[in-house]
């Protein structure tokens, strides 16, 4: 016998839409209702549950004794999936580009612009989303989540056209980075990638600080044309025609991943959504003979 259900449809996908898109204008759009309906159906649904809302690092967390809820958004989630209900994605920033023109018939696109794994995972687990697309090396591999691998891809340094680095001949040493600035991460979330630059001497430190002031180029051109970025192939497009991609790869592989929770790993959606990115994947790495499209699904492992 089924668990029964505490709270309507309506009540809970309001709450579950405002903690999920962050704020009420956006979860009435998802929801084609009023935004005062968000907020009367997501107190309602507090209120059933005795839990509260807080505001931390621009995300919605719950606070009290969620394991009712949760139980709950399981009962939901069975419904969603079995009833052929629109379902929920969610994307990290770094993917999210190679999503764009995707017809993802069926299913609600999220934020897609994630920039740390705890808030996606979060959402993932407890059955707020229904798949999240996210991103190699620091997908977070969970007991109770299913990740498959669609792309495997290198990660190259790009500079600004005009960089000093642009015009060198002779092979370019990592410490020869020294002293131009890099693009910062934000501190913990990608601890995996955050390690590679760490190895390569790429993050932000006082040691390149002291070495960009001692720079011939210091003082006399602006810090953002001295740049190092990065980016996979199928980013390179973001960064236009002011910038150039060195020869140098970052020794790590990169690449998309999908998730969802095993109780879904083998049905026909998740199937159908992985042959779509697939299908969209493929096309968009067919001028990167460097990309690895993984057509048959690939457990995705650290």
């Amino acid at each position: 016998m089924g668990k029964a259900v505490v709270i309507s449809l309506d009540n809970l996908a309001a709450l579950d839409h405002l903690i999920w898109l962050r704020t009420g204008q956006r979860a009435a759009e998802a929801l084609a209702c009023a935004q005062p309906t968000v907020s009367r159906n997501s107190r309602r649904c507090l209120e059933v549950f005795g839990l509260e809302l807080a505001r931390s690092r621009g995300e919605w967390r719950l606070v009290g004794d969620t394991e009712l809820l949760n139980l709950e958004r399981s009962v939901h989630q069975q419904w969603r999936w079995s009833r052929r209900c629109t379902l929920r994605l969610e994307a990290q920033h770094w993917s999210a580009p190679g999503l764009d023109g995707l017809d993802l018939t069926n299913w609600q696109r999220g934020n897609f612009n994630q920039l740390e794994y705890e808030q996606p995972h979060a959402l993932l687990k407890d059955g707020v989303i229904d798949a999240w697309i996210c991103s190699a090396p620091d997908a977070p591999v969970r007991d109770g989540l299913t990740a498959l691998r669609l792309t495997t891809m290198p990660m190259h340094l790009m500079v600004p056209v005009g960089h000093p680095l642009v015009d060198r001949r002779d092979p370019i040493a990592w410490d020869d980075l020294l002293p131009y600035p890099v693009l910062p991460l934000p501190n913990g979330s990608f601890p995996v990638f955050e390690g590679v630059l760490r190895r390569c001497g790429l993050l932000p430190s006082a040691e390149r600080e002291q070495a960009m002031k001692q720079a011939p180029w210091f003082g006399q051109v602006p810090v953002e044309s001295m740049l190092i970025g990065y980016s996979s192939p199928l980013t390179l497009h973001l960064f236009g025609d002011e910038w150039v991609r060195l020869p140098q790869r970052l020794p790590v592989d990169v690449g998309d991943v999908l998730m969802v929770r095993d109780a879904y790993r083998d049905h026909p959606r998740t199937k159908g959504l992985f042959n779509l990115l697939i299908d969209h994947l493929s096309r968009l790495a067919a001028p990167h003979p460097e990309v690895t499209v993984h057509r048959s699904p690939v457990a995705y492992v650290v």
